[in-house]
């Protein structure tokens, strides 16, 4: 839309904040009207089955996550945490249509093969205190990761690169609110305070966005160069590249713009819902310790950011746009007083 032109990527022409619509194909003839029908029949009588059954699944984590602080061995309430939250995390997937996870570890040298293997094999090497760098396009990431690694999740602050821990159920939200421009300083610290605090008590693995907000998945935001800090550079931590891709015909359910809770029904009508989940080989991710900071003499420092957005470009398939979080938080104000005149909880 010619509106929201301000927001379209110069050099790829690329807008990555609007909803993405359907093809015109998909939405004319016999295509056309099975969507309608599922739109307006069928789909709002499976949507409210799903959106009970995914009620269930949070009063369920409510429930268990207060009997958490009850259990005193650390390792027991982590493994506790782990698997009830695994669990509830990949049923709410089911019931939102994700029934099979296309999820492949993929490499990116010519003439190797990817491999594909099961969830818990590809976990398995991820250990407590490991970054998980991936881009960001729905709450359904959140998901996905909750249900494969239960990790902690962080946000940025967009000046001083330090991060500060979320919970799961804000994680969730956070893709229907503006981003903030800076964090508390209270709440803001290095990034290695929170992978050793991860290391030490058994936390898992720490997801970082670098994007810092959520795109529509067409193209990927600018990347904050998270570990320019040295604060931020633990070299005790493996990097794990995961980039997500969502194909659909009629909704997607890549979510950057309006209700969540609207686009959450209209993504319980589907009949089933599709994600892609590459993985890198983990012999070729970045390495905290090729780091000017920590490699050894006479050894070629490697540039952490640079290095991070080269292989999630490659990882993804996705170009690299020069619109940032602060571009997509202009946007939100635009079209929220466009469309309803400011700001509003979006659920």
């Amino acid at each position: 839309m010619e509106k929201y032109s301000k927001w379209r990527d110069a050099g790829t022409g690329i807008q990555p904040f609007l909803q993405p619509v359907p093809a015109r194909a998909e939405q004319e003839g016999l295509s056309g009207l099975l969507n309608r029908a599922k739109s307006y029949i069928v789909g709002p009588i499976v949507a409210t089955v799903r959106l009970a059954v995914l009620g269930v699944a949070a009063a369920l984590d409510a429930a268990f996550s207060a009997v958490t602080p009850l259990l005193i061995v650390p390792s027991v309430r982590r493994a506790y945490q782990r698997c009830t939250r695994s669990l509830l995390a990949r049923l709410a997937l089911l019931a939102m249509g994700f029934y099979t996870l296309d999820t492949k570890t993929t490499s990116l040298q010519k003439g190797r093969r990817a491999a594909a293997g099961s969830q818990a094999s590809r976990a398995r090497g991820v250990r407590s205190g490991d970054l998980i760098i991936a881009n960001h396009v729905s709450y359904v990431d959140v998901l996905y990761l909750v249900a494969t690694y239960n990790p902690v999740f962080v946000e940025i602050d967009n000046a001083t690169m330090h991060v500060r821990r979320l919970s799961l159920w804000s994680a969730l939200r956070a893709p229907s609110q503006p981003t903030p421009a800076l964090l508390p300083a209270s709440e803001a610290r290095p990034l290695k305070s929170i992978t050793q605090e991860a290391r030490l008590k058994g936390l898992g693995p720490v997801v970082v966005f670098p994007e810092n907000a959520t795109s529509n998945g067409r193209a990927l935001l600018q990347l904050l160069p998270v570990f320019e800090e040295v604060e931020n550079q633990d070299d005790k931590s493996e990097m794990h590249l995961v980039a997500f891709r969502y194909p659909f015909r009629f909704f997607s359910p890549a979510y950057s713009v309006g209700s969540q809770m609207g686009h959450l029904f209209g993504l319980c009508c589907q009949v089933y819902n599709s994600a892609v989940v590459k993985v890198l080989e983990p012999a070729e991710a970045p390495r905290v310790a090729s780091s000017a900071m920590f490699c050894e003499a006479g050894e070629e420092p490697v540039d952490l950011d640079e290095a991070v957005k080269d292989k999630l470009v490659q990882l993804s398939r996705l170009r690299q746009t020069k619109l940032s979080a602060m571009d997509k938080r202009d946007f939100l104000a635009f079209y929220y007083k466009r469309t309803r005149g400011g700001y509003r909880d979006q659920i």
